[in-house]
C-alpha cells in the first residue's frame, strides 16, 4: 500500500540524517573517541562586558547592573567539539563542495556558524533576562501558540512566563552539562515550542531509522506504480505551519501524537507515526541496531548505550535536543528583532507609502499600453492599486469541460460544411446534437488518488453531499494534511467538495474510480448548489439560504434573454441569430448558454464591490470564490488557470483579446456586470464555465486606500499591504542586526577556537 503523506518541517538534525543517508561513508577517518570528544571551540560572551554594553547600545537597550553583576553565574562557557564539525559536515558539507568551496573552506564555514550560533543564543539568554519578558512579533509566531498574549494594539506578543535571572537559576538548579543548557533553552519556550523541539528530534531519528529499514525491506512493485493523468495540485496543498506537530490533549495538556518507533515499542503507541510499507518487528529492530551501530562508530553514544530500547534514555537524544532547543530560541530573537522594526512601522510611514505606490500607478496607467500585464502581476504581496478611468478590467476563472474524441469528429465535421467562425457554423455546432449536447464533465482528480502521493482521506464531519454521493458507504476530500488547524488551508480553496464518483480501494492500496458523468445542465446545478452550500457553511448560517441566480438562453420575437428554465432555445439558434456589427464583426450572444450571478458581492449593477474585504473569510465574496477555485481543480481540463491568483486577466470590453472570440466576448460582458457574475459559453474547445473573481471598475481599487486600523485584520487589503511593507523592512534588518551582534561579540576575549585540533580535516583533499 503507498504510504500517505505525512508532514515534517524540520531542519534536518546533522547526526540524525548524516547517519542515515551517510552510513558507511569512509571520506572522514578519526583514530579513536578521544579525538572526536577535543573541544574545538569555545564561547562565553560574559568574558567581554563592553563588548556586550555596546551590543546592547546598539539595539537601543541598556544593560542592567541587576544582569551586568551576575552574568558569571548566568552564563557557562559553550564548547564546540571536533564530532559537531563532523556531524555537520555530513550534513551539510555536500552543498559547500558543490559550489566550489575546499574542504578546508567548508570545515572554516561551519565552524563559523556553529560558534555564530552560540554567540547569538548567550547573547537572547542575557537580552530576555534583562528586559524580565520575551516580547516577540505576531507574525512570526504559529497563530496556535497559547503562550502568549498582545501587548496593546502593537504587533507584539508576550510570553506567558515571568523571566527572572532568579528564576533562570533555579532552572538550572542541580543540572549540569547537556540538561543544563537543555533545561537553559526551555526557560526562554513555550510548551509548544519545547513540544516542537522534541518532535523534530523524534522525527528525524525516525527517518534515520527508516532509511536503514528501508534497505532491509524487500519492496513490493506495487509501491512505484502511479495511474491517471497527472493533475496539479493547489498551491500549499499539505504545507502546514512551520511549528506544527502532532498533539493531543491529555488532562487538559497539549501532548505531543508522536514516539519514535524502534521495534521495541508498539507502532500503535508512536501517534500519528506510519511505519513503513512492509515493516516488522523484525526489520524494525534490525533497522534500530544499525542505526545504534552507526550512532557508536561516530562516537555519538558511549560503548555501554548500545543496548538501550528507548532511544529518549540516550545521551545522544539530549545533545540533539539542545540544538534544537537552541534553534529554536535563536528564532525566537529573530522574532523579537523583527517586533522592533515593525514597531517602527508607524500609520504616517505605511500611508506615505501607499500614497506614492499610488501616484506611480496613476502615471503608469495613462501611458500603459496594455493594463492586462499590470493584472497579471498581482499577489499577495504586489497590488493593483488603480486603474484606467472609465474601464472595466477584470479576472475570470475558467472551467472547461471539453469535447471528447467522438465530439471532435462531429465539429470536424461541421467545420467541413461550414466556414469556421461563421453565423452558418455557430449555428450548425450549437444545434448538432453529437457536440455540445454530448459533453459530458468528469471529475479529473483521479491522480491525487493513484498518482505518486495519495492525496486522499475519507470525508467526515461537515462536507459537501447532493443525491449521487449521500447514499455512498465513502466519499472522499483530499490534502487533509492541509487542515490540522483551523488557521491552516490552501488559500482561496474550500477543501469541502468530495471526489465526485464511485471510489474502491484496492488490495494493494490504489484506487478504482468511477466518476460521475454530468451534462451541462447537471454541471451548472451542481455548481450553484456547492456555491450555496459553501456560502451557507462559511458565513456559518442557521437557515440555509439562496445566494446564487441565473437563467438560460431565451430566444424570443423581442429579442435575446437568459431567463429561460432550461436550455432548449440554445440547441435551436439559426444563423440569423449571429449578426454583425458595422465593422463586420459578429455578435457573440447567441453562443452563452447560461448567465449566473452570486449576490451579496457586487450588487446589481456589478460596481458596489467591497474590494478592500474582497478576501476576508466570513464573507460571500470569499467563501464563492473558494467553492469556484475548487470545482476548477475538480473539473477543468484547462490547467493553465490552476494555481493562478484570480484566474485569467481580461480586457476592458474597449480592446482586443487574444482569446478566441466566444471567449472575449463572453469574459468582457462578464466583467461589466461585476465580480461574482458566472457565464457559460460554447466555444470549438467545449463549455467555458467563467467565474468572475475580481473587477477593477477605473480609479482606486481601494476606497479608503490603506486602512492602518485595519493592518492586523486578516484577508483585508490593509493587512495584505501592512505585511508586505512589513516584510521588505524587517527581514533585512533582523538580519543585519544579527550580524553586527556577531561582529562586535566574535572576539578573541570571547571566541576561542584550536584549528590545530581539527586540521586533519581541513587538510583534506
Amino acid at each position: 500500500m503507498k504510504k500517505k503523506i505525512t508532514k515534517i518541517i524540520c531542519a534536518v538534525l546533522a547526526a540524525a540524517f548524516a547517519l542515515g543517508i551517510f552510513a558507511g561513508c569512509d571520506l572522514l577517518v578519526t583514530d579513536n573517541r578521544r579525538d572526536m570528544e577535543q573541544i574545538v571551540a569555545e564561547v562565553n560572551i560574559g568574558s567581554d562586558s563592553d563588548a556586550l554594553t555596546e551590543t546592547f547600545e546598539l539595539l537601543g537597550a541598556t544593560l542592567g547592573e541587576g544582569v551586568s553583576s551576575r552574568l558569571g553565574d548566568i552564563l557557562s562557557t559553550d564548547e564546540i567539539y571536533k564530532r559537531d564539525l563532523v556531524a555537520y559536515f555530513l550534513s551539510y558539507g555536500y552543498n559547500y563542495i558543490s559550489q566550489g568551496s575546499s574542504y578546508a573552506q567548508a570545515f572554516r564555514t561551519i565552524m563559523d556558524g556553529l560558534v555564530d550560533r552560540k554567540l547569538v543564543a548567550q547573547f537572547a539568554t542575557v537580552y530576555y533576562l534583562n528586559a524580565g519578558s520575551v516580547d516577540v512579533d505576531r507574525d512570526s509566531i504559529d497563530k496556535t501558540d497559547k503562550g502568549y498574549s498582545s501587548i496593546g494594539e502593537t504587533d507584539g506578543l508576550r510570553m506567558s512566563k515571568e523571566i527572572s535571572v532568579d528564576g533562570y537559576l533555579a532552572a538550572l538548579e542541580g543540572k549540569e552539562g547537556d540538561a543544563a543548557a537543555v533545561a537553559g533553552f526551555e526557560y526562554f519556550l513555550t510548551e509548544d515550542e519545547i513540544n516542537y523541539a522534541n518532535y523534530l528530534v523524534m522525527s528525524s531519528i525516525n527517518s534515520a531509522i527508516d532509511t536503514y529499514e528501508e534497505e532491509i525491506i524487500v519492496a513490493d512493485s506495487s509501491d512505484t506504480t502511479t495511474s491517471g493523468t497527472s493533475r496539479a495540485v493547489p498551491t500549499g496543498a499539505n504545507t502546514i505551519s512551520d511549528t506544527y506537530y502532532p498533539r493531543k490533549t491529555v488532562d487538559g495538556a497539549t501532548q505531543i501524537d508522536y514516539d519514535i518507533y524502534t521495534g521495541y515499542n508498539s507502532v500503535s503507541d508512536c501517534g500519528e507515526y506510519e511505519k513503513l510499507d512492509g515493516s516488522t518487528v523484525y526489520t524494525r529492530t534490525r533497522a534500530y541496531a544499525r542505526f545504534l551501530n552507526s550512532l557508536r562508530q561516530n562516537y555519538l553514544i558511549q560503548d555501554g548505550e548500545s543496548a538501550v530500547t528507548d532511544v529518549k534514555e540516550l545521551s545522544y537524544y539530549t545533545v540533539e535536543l539542545k540544538t534544537q532547543l537552541e534553534q529554536r530560541l535563536i528564532t525566537k530573537f529573530n522574532a523579537t528583532l523583527t517586533l522592533s522594526m515593525a514597531n517602527s512601522l508607524t500609520a504616517e510611514v505605511l500611508g506615505e507609502a501607499y500614497s506614492i505606490e499610488l501616484r506611480q500607478q496613476q502615471e503608469s496607467a495613462k501611458t500603459a499600453s496594455s493594463f492586462t500585464t499590470t493584472m497579471d502581476s498581482l499577489s499577495d504581496t504586489s497590488f493593483v492599486v488603480y486603474s484606467p478611468d472609465e474601464r472595466t478590467y477584470g479576472y475570470v476563472y475558467n472551467i472547461l469541460l471539453p469535447f471528447n474524441a467522438t465530439q471532435t469528429l462531429n465539429l470536424a465535421e461541421v467545420s467541413q460544411r461550414y466556414t469556421s467562425g461563421t453565423a452558418d457554423y455557430y449555428a450548425a455546432r450549437n444545434a448538432d446534437e453529437g457536440i455540445l449536447k454530448a459533453v459530458r464533465g468528469t471529475d479529473q482528480r483521479e491522480y491525487w488518488f493513484n498518482g505518486d502521493t495519495d492525496y486522499s482521506y475519507v470525508a467526515e464531519g461537515e462536507y459537501y453531499q447532493n443525491a449521487a454521493n449521500v447514499g455512498r458507504e465513502k466519499n472522499y476530500l483530499f490534502f487533509e494534511d492541509s487542515y490540522v488547524t483551523s488557521d491552516e488551508g490552501i488559500a482561496r480553496y474550500a477543501g469541502k467538495y468530495p471526489y465526485s464518483g464511485a471510489v474502491t480501494e484496492n488490495e494493494d492500496g490504489t484506487y478504482s474510480l468511477t466518476p460521475d458523468k454530468l451534462d451541462i445542465d447537471q454541471f451548472i446545478t451542481e455548481m450553484n448548489a456547492y456555491i450555496n452550500w459553501y456560502v451557507n457553511y462559511s458565513l456559518g448560517n442557521e437557515t440555509d439560504e439562496t445566494y446564487t441566480s441565473g437563467g438560460y438562453f431565451n430566444k424570443s420575437d423581442s429579442g435575446m434573454t437568459w431567463d429561460a428554465p432550461d436550455g432548449i432555445d440554445f440547441y435551436a439558434t439559426t444563423a440569423e441569430d449571429f449578426p454583425k456589427d458595422a465593422n463586420g464583426k459578429i455578435d457573440q450572444s447567441a453562443n452563452i448558454y447560461y448567465k449566473g450571478k452570486v449576490s451579496g458581492i457586487s450588487g446589481s449593477d456589478g460596481k458596489t464591490l467591497d474590494a478592500a474585504n474582497y478576501l476576508t473569510e466570513g464573507t460571500v465574496s470569499y467563501a464563492a470564490l473558494c467553492a469556484v477555485n475548487e470545482l476548477m481543480f475538480a473539473y477543468t481540463t484547462d490547467t493553465a488557470c490552476l494555481n493562478t491568483y484570480f484566474g485569467y486577466s481580461i480586457a476592458s470590453i474597449e480592446e482586443s483579446t487574444t482569446y478566441v472570440a466566444e471567449f472575449e466576448y463572453a469574459s468582457q460582458e462578464a466583467i461589466q456586470k461585476g465580480a461574482g457574475t458566472y457565464y457559460v459559453v460554447a466555444t470549438d474547445y467545449g463549455w467555458h464555465i467563467l467565474y468572475v473573481s475580481f473587477v477593477f471598475n477605473g480609479g482606486e481599487t481601494y476606497e479608503n486606500g490603506f486602512d492602518y486600523n485595519e493592518r492586523n485584520n486578516e484577508g483585508t487589503f490593509s493587512y495584505y499591504y501592512y505585511q508586505a511593507k512589513k516584510s521588505e523592512v524587517t527581514s533585512s534588518y533582523s538580519t543585519d542586526a544579527q550580524n553586527d551582534i556577531i561582529t562586535l561579540l566574535n572576539n578573541d576575549s570571547v571566541v576561542s577556537t584550536y584549528p590545530g585540533r581539527y586540521a586533519d580535516l581541513t587538510s583534506i583533499g
